[in-house]
């Protein structure tokens, strides 16, 4: 017995409005994010395969497979391509709509997460070696130049934007962190405990969501320092080891949760709209 349930049958000792799985079989998805152009998610699955489906459930689309690729962390630009973090080839990999596969940037150590800033620049945590400061934030520039422009991270994972300050996860320290864009040393925005936070997205009232590896948890960091848990799932059933998020839906009500250590997407009705992401074109 689990004791009394919701009527989704989400028990109701689990936290987290409206929690539902999207999609099932996928192998073992760290990364998501949507398409607002075609009203669908992609996903990133461990044997280097790039998924698609819709937020409604049902089936699901393989777009394509890399050779030896491990895909985590995604980012889509303004014609529909998908950016993945590829750490089995080590480096990102641009996945045109077509499914047509090159190397976008020079080759990053561990490549976990990309996103786009206003001027087409794709900022990358390269993760380093769990448990030790290596870490680090690449940058590829619109022409593909690439540049590591910090280190130091105890293990760089999820990031995010925020006007002109790329927020950072460190997961195993555990904390999250901010730079400026144009240089500088990070500073801290808050500190937790004992979790392993990986991937972070912002809402459209500056609020920081935060997913958790363990356990099983996802935070929100209101613009006021508060911090509230809001979906924590002891069972690990209903939201289990959720990484990377994505705002999703028409309106980015909905907060899509990958998840590394199962085969499903799982999502969430977060109570606000999530911040739009930058969308470049005209990239190499």
């Amino acid at each position: 017995m689990t004791g009394p349930q919701t009527t989704s049958g989400v028990p109701e000792s689990v936290t987290g409005p409206g929690l539902r799985t999207v999609v099932e079989g996928l192998q073992h998805p760290e990364g998501v994010c949507w398409s607002s152009a075609e009203q669908v998610l992609y996903a990133g699955g461990e044997g280097g395969q790039l998924y698609r489906f819709g937020l409604g459930g049902g089936t699901f689309e393989t777009v394509c497979t890399v050779p030896g690729g491990s895909m985590l962390g995604l980012a889509l630009d303004g014609v529909g391509a998908a950016y993945v973090c590829d750490v089995g080839n080590c480096c990102i990999q641009k996945i045109e709509p077509d499914g047509r596969i090159r190397q976008y940037g020079a080759a990053i150590g561990y490549p976990n997460y990309p996103v786009f800033d206003g001027d087409g620049r794709l900022w990358v945590s390269d993760s380093g070696d769990w448990g030790r400061a290596t870490g680090g934030i690449v940058r590829i520039d619109p022409d593909g130049a690439t540049e590591r422009v910090l280190g130091g991270l105890h293990f760089a994972n999820g990031l995010a934007l925020q006007g002109d300050w790329l927020y950072v996860v460190e997961s195993t320290w555990p904390r999250i962190v901010r730079i400026p864009l144009s240089g500088g040393e990070p500073e801290p925005v808050v500190v937790l405990d004992r979790v392993v936070p990986d991937g972070i997205a912002f809402d459209a009232e500056g609020g920081l969501w935060i997913g958790c590896w363990q356990p099983n948890r996802v935070y929100r960091l209101a613009p006021d320092g508060v911090l509230d848990v809001v979906v924590d799932d002891w069972s690990g059933v209903y939201a289990p080891t959720p990484t990377n998020l994505a705002f999703c839906g028409p309106e980015l009500d909905v907060l899509a949760l990958a998840s590394l250590g199962t085969l499903v997407v799982t999502a969430c009705d977060p109570g606000v709209r999530g911040a739009p992401l930058y969308l470049p074109v005209g990239l190499d």
